[in-house]
C-alpha cells in the first residue's frame, strides 16, 4: 500500500506531456483555421445572431454609435471653440464631421474586436472543455464580426462626404483599404494575445476597458494628424505614429480625404510592431493551446 501511494504522487506531481508534430511558429494553427473555415462561418453567424437578435432596430446601432459619436465631439469643439474648429465657423465645423466619422469607424473596429475577442474562449469554456477545435476560430468569429460593423458603418461614409461637398481622393483610396487591412491584421495579434491569456488570468477582461478608454485618445480618432503635427516635433511624431491604430487612421484619412500624411518613418515602425505583434501572438496561442482546456 505504501509503494503504491508512493507511485500515485510521482505519477501526479510529473508534468504534463502533449505529444504531436512541432509548431514553433504557430502556423499550423493557421491552416487548421482554414480547413475549418465552414466552422469559423458557423460561429459568425452565430454571434451575429446573438448580438442582433432581440435588438429592435438591428444592424442600425452600428450607424448610430458612430454617428452619434461625432455629433458628440463636433458640438464639444463648437462650444469649445478651439483653434482647430473656430467658434463661428460653422463650415468648418461641419467639415471636420467627415474626418472624425472616418476616425470613430475604424476605432469601432478596434474596440469591437478586443472587446469581444478577449473572453470569447472563457464565455465557450463548455464546447472548449468537451471537445478539440481549432480554438482560434472563437477570436476569430468576433473579429468578422467587428469587420461586419466597420462594413456597414463605412456605407455612410461617401454619402456624407458627398453632402458636405467634400471630394474624395479616388486615386489615393487605395490606401484606405491598406490601412483597414493593416489594422485588421493589429486586431488579430492583439485578440491572439488577450483572448488566450484572459483564460488564465481573468484579469485582462475588467482591466481592457480602461486600456481601450485610453487609447481612444492617445490614437487621433476625433482629432486630425495636422494636430499632432502642430504640437509635436518630428522625433515625437514618429514615435506617436508607432503606435499601428494612429498610423491606420492616420493612411486612411491621407488617402480618402487628403489630410496630412504620417511621416514614413513612422509607418514603416508601426508595421515592424505589427508584424511582430501577429508573429508573437500566434507563438503564444499555440503555446497555451496546449493547457487551456485544462486552465479555463
Amino acid at each position: 500500500m505504501v509503494n503504491s501511494d508512493t507511485n500515485q504522487k510521482n505519477d501526479s506531481s510529473k508534468e504534463l506531456v502533449y505529444f504531436g508534430q512541432a509548431d514553433a511558429m504557430g502556423l499550423k494553427q493557421l491552416k487548421e483555421a482554414w480547413d475549418s473555415r465552414e466552422l469559423l462561418i458557423s460561429f459568425f453567424q452565430r454571434d451575429l445572431l446573438i448580438r442582433y437578435r432581440q435588438v429592435l432596430i438591428g444592424v442600425l446601432w452600428v450607424l448610430i454609435q458612430p454617428i452619434l459619436g461625432t455629433l458628440i465631439f463636433l458640438l464639444l469643439f463648437y462650444f469649445m471653440g478651439t483653434q482647430r474648429i473656430p467658434a463661428g465657423d460653422s463650415t468648418g465645423l461641419w467639415r471636420e464631421a467627415s474626418v472624425i466619422l472616418l476616425g470613430m469607424l475604424l476605432w469601432q473596429l478596434v474596440n469591437n474586436s478586443l472587446r469581444d475577442a478577449t473572453g470569447s474562449l472563457v464565455n465557450y469554456r463548455h464546447v472548449v472543455t468537451k471537445i478539440y477545435f481549432p480554438r482560434v476560430l472563437l477570436p476569430l468569429s468576433s473579429l468578422l464580426c467587428a469587420l461586419f460593423d466597420l462594413a456597414v458603418g463605412g456605407l455612410i461614409l461617401l454619402p456624407l462626404v458627398a453632402w458636405l461637398g467634400q471630394s474624395v481622393h479616388w486615386a489615393t483610396s487605395w490606401s484606405a483599404i491598406l490601412a483597414i487591412v493593416w489594422l485588421t491584421l493589429f486586431c488579430f495579434g492583439a485578440i491572439l494575445w488577450l483572448s488566450s491569456l484572459n483564460v488564465q488570468y481573468r484579469d485582462v477582461g475588467y482591466v481592457l476597458p480602461f486600456v481601450m478608454q485610453i487609447g481612444m485618445f492617445l490614437s487621433p480618432v476625433v482629432y486630425g494628424f495636422d494636430k499632432i503635427e502642430s504640437s509635436l516635433s518630428r522625433f515625437w511624431q514618429v514615435i506617436y505614429c508607432a503606435n499601428p491604430v494612429a498610423s491606420c487612421i492616420g493612411l486612411a484619412r491621407w488617402g480618402v480625404l487628403g489630410s496630412p500624411m504620417p511621416p514614413l518613418a513612422g509607418l514603416m515602425l508601426s508595421a515592424v510592431l505589427t508584424v511582430a505583434l501577429v508573429i508573437s501572438g500566434l507563438v503564444w496561442f499555440q503555446r497555451s493551446n496546449q493547457w487551456m482546456a485544462d486552465r479555463i
